[in-house]
């Protein structure tokens, strides 16, 4: 018993769709991971929104143009619909999750240098800190006593 062509194509089309709507997930999570990591306000969170769902109603196009001529078929949109309910439901907890433990491990990893660095020289970027303030708050005084020398200078002429 051989498959028809046609059939085949079809297959194809809803394989396709599948694995479209499990990459569009794929990177909707990569967005979740770097909004856990970098906290957004709002309106960031929406904009970013926006641009993601242009960007899949886009690759879902290109996917429908290359693979279906252009024609949007039920099946091919619940390809789609299933492979993001399949990846949600099975992958997206792991890579969220996992994800997001093992980059903020690198960076805690990655930033204790800098802390220790920060913290051998706080106490001389103290005592500078406190050294240029006199230094400066002494040129204060001493400019403030030539602005008030020419001025007492300019009212006498």
């Amino acid at each position: 018993m051989e498959v028809s062509a046609g059939i085949l194509k079809e297959a194809d089309v809803l394989l396709s769709s599948f694995f479209t709507g499990m990459a569009l997930l794929f990177v909707y999570d990569l967005l979740r991971i770097i909004r856990r990591l970098i906290p957004h306000g709002g309106w960031a969170v929406g904009a970013e929104d926006i641009l993601f769902w242009i960007g899949g109603a886009v690759a879902l196009f290109a996917m429908l143009y290359r693979e279906n001529s252009g024609y949007i078929r039920g099946f091919s949109m619940g390809g789609v619909l299933l492979g993001m309910l399949l990846y949600n439901f099975a992958c997206s907890p792991w890579v969220v999750k996992g994800s997001v433990f093992v980059l903020e491990k690198v960076i805690f990893l990655a930033s204790r240098p800098l802390v220790w660095t920060a913290r051998i020289l706080r106490r001389p970027a103290g005592f500078l800190h406190r050294r240029a303030k006199k230094i400066l708050r002494f040129f204060k005084k001493q400019l403030k006593k030539a602005w008030k020398a020419v001025r007492m200078g300019m009212c006498k002429l």
